[in-house]
């Protein structure tokens, strides 16, 4: 039976999980302000955001954070590749030919479902927010409440990235001039590298480098 109270307490706990700004809303924010390829982007959000909640919630962040080694290899490849994305970022911002619409967003479409696919699967913060911590809180709430739990989880998610697709077009007349785009990608730059750093420290240091 369908709880609205336990919806509404998914729906706040995710919206906090989800909103903060990291390398997946950053390339998705940028993406959207270059309308480019944003459906399929926005979409592997909200479906890998389906799969991981829903197997939060259904136990499997138990198992998943037992494999041995496993937190190790996803902690250094997801470090590794949003330090990369940080570095292409500041780049970017001393690039005159990337200062437009036309020059400063990913045009290719298998380029950009391939970031946009690394920067969410890659990334540890996606899995310990949605199939840990997510899975975690749900459990308070028994199994009578797992599926109104688990709806308002998913609602968070589609419209949050359904917001930022459909609005962030809305920013890009403020990115006609080359100043704009150099002050959003030095800020997408500081974000990658303090995601990498905070993996790092947070992680990596008792996570072995996986041989």
């Amino acid at each position: 039976m369908f709880n609205f109270s336990v919806f509404l307490s998914a729906l706040g706990i995710s919206f906090s999980q989800i909103v903060g700004i990291g390398p997946q809303n950053a390339y998705v924010l940028r993406q959207g302000i270059g309308r480019s390829h944003v459906l399929p982007i926005v979409a592997i959000c909200i479906v890998a955001d389906v799969l991981l909640i829903a197997a939060g919630v259904l136990g499997v962040g138990k198992v998943v954070a037992g494999i041995p080694g496993f937190v190790s290899v996803v902690t250094w490849a997801g470090a590794a590749f949003i330090l990369w994305l940080g570095f292409k970022s500041f780049r970017s911002a001393l690039n005159a030919g990337g200062m437009t619409l036309d020059g400063g967003v990913e045009r290719d479409r298998k380029s950009a479902i391939r970031t946009i696919l690394v920067v969410t699967l890659l990334n540890p913060y996606v899995w310990l927010d949605t199939v840990v911590l997510i899975g975690s809180v749900s459990s308070v709430y028994g199994e009578h409440g797992a599926l109104s739990f688990l709806i308002g989880s998913l609602s968070a998610s589609v419209l949050w990235f359904g917001a930022i697709g459909l609005f962030a077009g809305k920013l890009a007349p403020l990115f006609t001039k080359p100043f704009s785009w150099r002050v959003l990608d030095c800020v997408i730059g500081f974000v990658m590298l303090f995601t990498a750093a905070m993996l790092i420290y947070n992680y990596g240091l008792s996570a072995p480098l996986p041989l």
